[in-house]
């Protein structure tokens, strides 16, 4: 008998529940915040095509933060990431190829991170809106305070399905507005800027195939008002206790899918007394083999593209 499924919020809850220990990790590790920005993303789009029926999220988490190292060039050790979650090794890199497949060998990451940090430079261009009295005013005390918000504020909106709607400079401008919201500084007028800017590039770049809203400024402002919801509903933890119930119920499914595996392997053996049926099994065995090892070709030579070398 096959157990119930896990329901949909909790397999959401589960996930999130994840994130926010990649998050933290991350931190503990002392790991730049682009590594921890990308493992983020790589999980959320793994778990677009799988469920955690099929993989354990835990150990798609450890993978994903060791190769968030690689892609974005921090050499970390798979002992290091091991040791942080106190298992072996090869737990680490076990999922790799899986990861890969899962994100169908696209590893770009833009991270949102650093299109904050480009954000808060200074922007003089006589051609658009003065800046905000507060903000043109403000001391670097008072900046940098602003900036560990908006950071925050980005860190909540990872943990929400935003990153996956909109792009890394939309949640960068979202996260500083609700920085200087925190701070009691108002940004009409910077917000008016980087609507112009945008609608400068789009006209610039393409103008007979992007439409550039009549009103830059309402329309970015609109889209900061949808972030500001998702954020707040990313800025909820999540604890333990909600995420038993489908963890055990997740795992059920993983065993009972693995057990299935180990007998097709064992009926695909004994093709002479299940006669047709063996057959198709072998077959289907020797595909699977194939489909398997093209996977693993695939994943090595796109770890020499990216210099990153492979674990024994």
């Amino acid at each position: 008998m096959e157990p119930p499924p896990v329901p949909l919020a909790g397999e959401l809850l589960m996930l999130k529940y994840y994130q926010q220990i990649i998050q933290e990790k991350c931190r503990e590790l002392r790991l730049p915040v682009k590594v921890m920005s990308t493992a983020v993303q790589y999980y959320k789009r793994f778990f677009l095509r799988h469920t955690s029926m099929e993989f354990d999220p835990g150990r798609v988490m450890i993978t994903a933060i060791f190769m968030a190292t690689k892609v974005e060039e921090y050499f970390t050790r798979a002992s290091v990431v091991a040791a942080a979650f106190l298992v072996t090794e090869e737990s680490v890199v076990k999922q790799e190829v899986a990861l890969l497949e899962g994100l169908n060998f696209d590893l770009v990451v833009h991270s949102p991170y650093r299109a904050l940090q480009g954000l808060v430079q200074p922007d003089q261009q006589p051609a658009l809106p003065p800046l905000d009295e507060g903000l043109a005013s403000a001391p670097d005390a008072l900046v940098g305070e602003v900036a560990r918000s908006a950071e925050r504020a980005l860190d909540a909106l990872m943990l929400s399905d935003a990153p996956l709607l909109f792009g890394p400079a939309q949640l960068a401008a979202a996260a500083l507005r609700s920085g200087c919201k925190t701070r009691g500084l108002r940004i009409p007028n910077f917000i008016a800027r980087l609507a112009l800017r945008a609608a400068a590039r789009q006209g610039d770049e393409a103008p007979e195939q992007l439409e550039v809203p009549a009103d830059p400024a309402a329309a970015l402002t609109a889209v900061l008002d949808e972030l500001d919801f998702l954020g707040s509903e990313g800025a909820r933890k999540v604890e333990v206790e909600e995420v038993k119930e489908a963890n055990v119920a997740a795992r059920e499914w993983r065993t009972l899918l693995k057990s299935k595996d180990k007998d097709g392997g064992a009926g695909a053996g004994g093709g002479a007394k299940g006669g047709a049926a063996g057959d198709d099994a072998a077959r289907a065995a020797k595909r699977d083999a194939k489909k398997a090892a093209r996977a693993a070709a695939k994943a090595k030579q796109e770890a020499e593209l990216l210099g990153m070398p492979q674990q024994q």
